[in-house]
């Protein structure tokens, strides 16, 4: 059992840092990003097809792919600002899913059905802890979440940039008035969140075979990771993300459950909004 739970970290940190990028860009900017796993899909895809076709090293192609992840976030996100400035968070998320819809019709026209295969940046070397094995790829990943986590909670907790972030967010118009350039740092947190979700990608994709709309559709246990979070919490999203990933890989050893083991976010989300939900219920019970 152990080493099931060992085995689903690192899809479990691939979701949750994957949900932090979801949580952070809708905590600044006031937009819920449901491309973010197709804009790191995109970075993946690029690496591979670097790779085969200018035969860079591995660590190059992962730089090119980390390079075409980073720009198309920064142009979907300059798209929403520009479209989008003062539209209420309703028709900027309805927005995202057309553009989310958009983005998986490129990459299925770009990249095909075929399954990805990227040359791994990190060592095939595996670590003996607890009693169960782990590749450096999922310990780089865990730390890469944990860093990730660690870092935003800080910054927009306890630093200038935070509160400036977070007043971008709820007040765009009245932070422009004071000064503060808002497109500047609007697009800033896109380009960050589509390097980090190209990142998340490129260490999960050597270990898996999935296609473009497979990695695309990531988002779902990303946003299930969130909305533990209550898409504001980095640090919960992170947890979400892990138990996520270990319940997915304990399930293969269930035959009653493994067939239904892509319902697993819904139940989640499911879980996660009655928890939310508890105290209205017992004030209304009371």
């Amino acid at each position: 059992m152990v080493q099931l739970i060992a085995a689903g970290l690192a899809p479990g940190a691939a979701y949750a840092i994957i949900g932090c990028c979801v949580v952070l860009l809708f905590r600044t900017t006031g937009v819920l990003n449901f491309s973010q796993a197709a804009l790191g899909a995109f970075g993946a895809y690029t690496a591979a097809e670097a790779y085969d076709a200018l035969r860079l090293t591995a660590t190059s192609a992962a730089l090119v792919g980390l390079l075409a992840g980073t720009v198309l976030s920064l142009l979907v996100g300059a798209l929403m600002a520009w479209l989008f400035k003062d539209s209420q968070t309703a028709v900027r998320a309805t927005a995202m899913i057309a553009v989310t819809v958009g983005l998986l019709t490129l990459g299925l026209r770009l990249f095909g059905d075929v399954p990805l295969s990227v040359a791994a940046v990190v060592p095939s070397t595996t670590v003996r802890a607890g009693g169960a094995t782990v590749g450096l790829d999922t310990v780089t990943l865990l730390a890469l979440g944990v860093l990730l986590a660690a870092s935003s909670a800080l910054v927009l907790a306890r630093t200038r940039l935070g509160a400036v972030l977070r007043a971008v967010s709820a007040r765009p118009a009245t932070a422009e008035l004071l000064g503060v350039r808002v497109r500047l740092l609007s697009l800033g947190m896109w380009a960050f969140t589509g390097a980090m979700s190209s990142a998340a990608l490129l260490l999960i994709a050597p270990a898996r075979s999935d296609d473009f709309r497979t990695l695309g559709m990531l988002i779902l246990p990303a946003l299930a990771a969130a909305l533990v979070g209550a898409f504001r919490s980095v640090t919960a999203t992170v947890v979400g993300g892990l138990v996520l990933g270990a319940v997915e890989s304990l399930s293969v050893s269930w035959p009653a459950v493994a067939d239904y083991k892509a319902v697993l976010p819904f139940l989640l989300v499911i879980v996660a909004l009655l928890w939310s939900q508890r105290k209205q219920v017992w004030d209304e019970v009371r």
